[in-house]
């Protein structure tokens, strides 16, 4: 998946450009990532649409690489648990961050060591929103 095939959802989470000092964070918000040129490029955003229970994650490493995760699927083939973390440099004109909120996905896989049974091995950390503080 590219940028520009990241599709237009209302999304919460946020999106950090190489020339801010700090992240733009979006509540239910759609962006237009076509409009993203080659500098300022986005270091990293985190985006969850509660609607669809859709996970993009985009990091820049020389490239970009584009994940996206439909949590309703992943359910169906593993195990999933709730992880929460405080939040750096997040901040919203109008809310506070006070988590930042993933799940572990955890995936059945035959294991060598284990008479080759089946272990549940984690394979991703997948970014499903930030919790608020009530102001």
């Amino acid at each position: 998946m590219t940028l520009s095939e990241i599709p237009a959802r209302k999304y919460t989470g946020y999106i950090w450009l190489s020339d801010k000092e700090k992240p733009i964070v979006l509540i239910n918000k759609t962006h237009d990532f076509s409009k993203v040129d080659v500098n300022p490029f986005i270091i990293e955003a985190l985006l969850w649409n509660e609607e669809e229970q859709v996970s993009v994650m985009v990091r820049h490493s020389g490239r970009y690489h584009v994940h996206e995760y439909k949590i309703k699927e992943l359910k169906q083939s593993g195990e999933l648990v709730n992880k929460e973390y405080l939040p750096h440099q997040l901040e919203h004109s109008d809310k506070t961050v006070k988590k930042v909120k993933f799940k572990q996905v955890w995936l059945p896989e035959k294991d060598p060591l284990c008479e080759g049974m089946e272990v549940l091995t984690m394979k991703a950390l997948v970014f499903t929103g930030l919790e608020f503080e009530n102001n």
